[in-house]
């Protein structure tokens, strides 16, 4: 493990020694139910998070997946402001309740909770030049290729751990790691496939792949440890419905059409359906 990561991990399970669990009078699903507010974190990040900057609303799968949880809850659903970087402490520090698409990763579950059930799955991406020929993770791994990805994602993490070669960049968003290629200040940018789908689809540069070898990659909700396991469970089995009934696709591809992005033809968050 690289010593940014174990540094990462330490500051992590340091934080969470120093915040006590919540008890179960106090625990999250009893003080979701008093301020009938379920807040989520969000960041920049497409499809999964989206500021219009003009009304300041934020929309994408992860916020319409807080609304419908918040909904069988009875309450409303309230976005949180964060990065990726910073959403294992603001769980912590009970800055928001839930974190969507975050990946359930050793280093974070020191630190956080994780349900079960999946909240969906995704693959890892590349966005290349338009007359590349690279098809593997193999041929992307040389000391010429510059690699941008987001800080503080389990990308980064996947990365480090993969290319021993590569040049990696690491961005605070996954715009800035676009706004990278497109300045050609990086050759390819790293990220996972439904947002490079929306990055390419406004960008209008380079191509989109899956290198070879593809995995489902399962990402899921972040959530506080406390001694009651009574949101956790519930989070769990809502997840579970959720995705049994297809419904991370259903929200990716109307994201997408909102977007005026044809979902034809695009891998969707349902691995069943590959």
């Amino acid at each position: 493990m690289k010593r940014r990561t174990l540094l990462i991990a330490a500051a992590a399970v340091s934080f969470g020694a120093a915040m006590p669990a919540l008890s179960a009078e106090t625990g999250t699903l009893a003080q979701v139910q008093e301020t009938g507010k379920l807040r989520i974190g969000v960041t920049s990040a497409e499809p999964w998070f989206y500021k219009d900057p003009m009304s300041e609303e934020w929309t994408g799968v992860g916020v319409s997946m807080g609304e419908r949880m918040a909904e069988d809850l009875g309450v409303e659903m309230e976005p949180v402001e964060t990065s990726w970087a910073n959403a294992v402490a603001g769980l912590q520090a009970n800055q928001f309740d839930l974190m969507f698409v975050l990946d359930p990763t050793e280093e974070r579950k020191q630190a956080i909770d994780f349900p079960e059930n999946p909240l969906f799955y995704y693959a890892m991406g590349a966005l290349v030049a338009e007359d590349s020929a690279v098809t593997t993770w193999e041929e992307l791994d040389n000391p010429e290729m510059r690699i941008g990805v987001t800080m503080g994602t389990s990308l980064d993490q996947n990365i480090t751990e993969m290319m021993t070669e590569a040049q990696i960049n690491r961005f605070s968003s996954n715009d800035e790691a676009v706004a990278a290629f497109a300045a050609g200040r990086v050759d390819t940018v790293v990220q996972f496939h439904p947002a490079l789908i929306v990055q390419y689809s406004r960008l209008k540069m380079g191509k989109v792949l899956l290198p070879t070898p593809v995995e489902p990659v399962e990402t899921s909700v972040g959530l506080r440890k406390e001694e009651s396991s009574d949101f956790r469970d519930w989070v769990n089995t809502t997840l579970g419905t959720l995705y049994e009934s297809g419904v991370p696709n259903e929200l990716f591809e109307a994201y997408l059409s909102s977007k005026n992005i044809s979902s034809e033809g695009v891998p969707g968050l349902v691995k069943e359906s590959w």
